[in-house]
């Protein structure tokens, strides 16, 4: 299915967690231009707003910003509310919390509340709002999980943990649900030019033989691959790292090739 198109297969509004930087800003501009109805869903409320002003004015489509924590505890009633009030055709589970260092360092609350975003609130939005897709007869879900996922990562150890849930949960989705007319993605996207990572100082740092991509490649290649399959890595160059790593290497070769590039990347993560 082409991009061009999804509005009329899906139709109605699509709801964005984490909408107003990187991956997530990336899907609401391009489901924007395609048509829809916007729900934007982040807890950074003066950029949120912007954002949703921004797309309205561009795209001529109606906007709603929701200033919103995921982590709170009624997330399942509101889930309910924006289903019922809204025609909900694409939900984007992109939201979340990447906390890098020594797993042992990490405070546990820091570990919870990434539990909570990563896991709990994607699985209550998509079982709240797929209940809705399943009642309309049509519908998409996507969940941003990460490059990460498929083989762990040192110093991203429980986040990485956290985006294999993603990743199974959107194996499985995609076989019950594709046959309900609802489609399921999971999204695996490798190192991106987001707010995370330009805090954390591994853009400047990187090695030049790691990629880093842009937001929209990662947006754009996997609204392409919506409904053809149920997970994607959305560039060429991520897809060829994944298999490298993933499949033809020794694990213990990747984690520990891993491990010296994350400490070339973050020097403090270093011992010695």
């Amino acid at each position: 299915m082409s991009e061009v198109d999804l509005y009329a297969h899906y139709g109605g509004w699509a709801l964005v967690t984490g909408a107003a930087r990187g991956i997530g800003r990336a899907f609401a501009k391009e489901l924007a231009a395609s048509g829809f109805k916007l729900l934007l869903v982040d807890k950074l409320a003066e950029e949120n707003e912007a954002f949703s002003e921004q797309l309205a004015a561009e795209h001529g489509v109606e906007t709603k910003a929701v200033t919103l924590d995921l982590l709170r505890q009624d997330l399942p009633t509101l889930a309910e509310r924006w289903s019922r009030d809204h025609d909900i055709g694409v939900l984007i589970n992109n939201a979340g919390i990447s906390p890098m260092g020594h797993f042992l360092e990490i405070p546990l609350e820091t570990h919870l509340q990434t539990l909570e975003l990563n896991c709990r609130a994607t699985l209550t939005l998509s079982h709240v709002i797929g209940n809705a897709m399943l009642r309309r007869g049509r519908g998409a879900i996507l969940i941003v999980s990460s490059e990460s996922s498929l083989t762990g990562a040192p110093y991203f150890a429980h986040y990485a943990a956290s985006k294999g849930y993603g990743l199974n949960l959107s194996y499985g989705l995609y076989e019950e649900l594709r046959h309900e007319g609802i489609d399921v993605l999971g999204v695996c996207p490798g190192l991106t030019r987001t707010a995370p990572i330009r805090e954390l100082g591994l853009d400047e740092t990187r090695p030049r033989v790691v990629p880093m991509h842009e937001p929209e490649r990662v947006a754009s290649g996997a609204l392409k691959a919506l409904g053809k399959q149920p997970v994607v890595i959305p560039t060429p160059v991520d897809r060829l790292c994944a298999t490298i790593m993933s499949k033809l290497l020794p694990r213990k070769w990747t984690l520990s090739l891993m491990a010296h590039s994350m400490k070339r990347m973050a020097p403090r993560l270093r011992r010695d």
